[in-house]
């Protein structure tokens, strides 16, 4: 092979793009499931504890 149909077949070579694909959709979903933790995280444990403190109060031991 001549250095010519060497680097065609690096150019071609598109083993690592699907796998950089995928990290960066990773990243990015990690980066919006963070956001919605931090914007929505205080509300959802409010509504947690008050359905846990209805729970309590009705169970008698």
């Amino acid at each position: 092979m001549d250095l010519k149909n060497l680097l065609i077949a690096f150019h071609s070579d598109e083993d690592g793009a699907t796998a950089t694909e995928y990290i960066i959709l990773l990243i990015l979903i990690a980066c919006f499931v963070i956001a919605i933790v931090k914007l929505f995280g205080n509300t959802v444990s409010e509504k947690f504890n008050d359905a846990n403190d209805a729970v309590v109060s009705e169970v008698t031991f």
